[in-house]
């Protein structure tokens, strides 16, 4: 089920606007913490910013798959397919 909300929040003098509590607790969004703004046409999407043990420990997790998938990648075998 995809949650869909709407919220009207008022932007500051200095150009701030402040997620309410309930947001920031669903998001895992802590003070300090980062968020990544993606702006589209005439829209602002937020989201949760990893911050750095969540990163170290993903990468902990995927670097081992990640270097499977590369070694078994060949440089020579996909010059011979791109060639007539």
């Amino acid at each position: 089920m995809i949650l869909m909300v709407k919220l009207k929040l008022k932007v500051g003098p200095k150009g701030q606007i402040v997620l309410p509590k309930i947001v920031r607790d669903k998001l895992g969004i802590k003070p300090r913490s980062y968020v990544i703004a993606d702006l589209r046409e005439d829209e602002l999407a937020l989201q949760r910013g990893l911050d750095i043990e969540e990163f170290l420990d993903w990468l902990k997790k995927s670097r081992k798959p990640i270097a499977r998938c590369v070694s078994k990648l060949s440089l020579e075998d996909e010059a011979l397919e791109t060639l007539p």
